[in-house]
């Protein structure tokens, strides 16, 4: 039953006899998770736990996450993973507390993007300059458009990985899907900073 636990975090048969001090930085941390994992705890509290994993072993990270009868408290910048393995979401937001996000991921970033229009608001000393009815329309339609398109680069992420999940014992086709996946991360940053930003200027009108 251990060696099964170890091998679905990337330690093989032959890995597991390895000694500690030859292990690498991400090695090392994938062996304190999992030494914790199989100690069977009520409750995990995981501060970027997907930092130094490679996609094989985020994947396996994930569905045991995602199997875990306990109580998880995770801290992470990796969307997809929050989404994958939490149930309740709450915000950071600078103000001192913590602001419950009924609606999830998406909500933050409604809240970032009223920040930031609430802090230059506050900067500015004089007047905006007033947008015109067909520049908002524009703005609206770009909007939209950006949504569309973040929506499908998360499906494709949300494929990629389970298709490195199908294949996680073939070494070749995950080195090979492995480009594509940050590709589709990159894609997805800058998509949801060109929404934030045009979400700002109607905002500010």
């Amino acid at each position: 039953m251990r060696h099964r636990f170890c091998e679905r975090l990337g330690f093989t048969n032959e890995a597991q006899w390895t000694p500690v001090g030859d292990l690498s930085g991400g090695e090392r941390r994938r062996l304190q998770l999992t030494r914790l994992l199989m100690g069977g705890p009520n409750v995990l509290i995981l501060d970027e736990p997907t930092n130094d994993f490679d996609v094989e072993t985020l994947a396996s990270l994930e569905d045991l996450l995602d199997s875990f009868s306990g109580t998880l408290l995770v801290v992470s910048h990796d969307r997809y993973f929050l989404e994958r393995v939490c149930d309740t979401f709450v915000a950071v937001l600078g103000d001192g507390g913590l602001r419950d996000l009924p609606r999830g991921l998406e909500e933050f970033l409604e809240l970032r993007a009223l920040q930031d229009h609430d802090s230059s608001m506050l900067n500015q000393s004089s007047a905006k300059e007033k947008l015109s009815s067909s520049t908002i329309r524009d703005l609206q339609k770009e909007l939209a458009k950006l949504e569309r398109s973040i929506g499908k680069v998360y499906t494709q992420i949300k494929q990629m990985h389970e298709q490195m999940e199908l294949h996680a014992t073939d070494f070749v086709k995950v080195a090979e899907l492995s480009p594509q996946l940050v590709e589709l991360n990159a894609q997805k940053s800058e998509l949801e900073d060109k929404w934030l930003k045009i979400s700002e200027k109607l905002l500010d009108t």
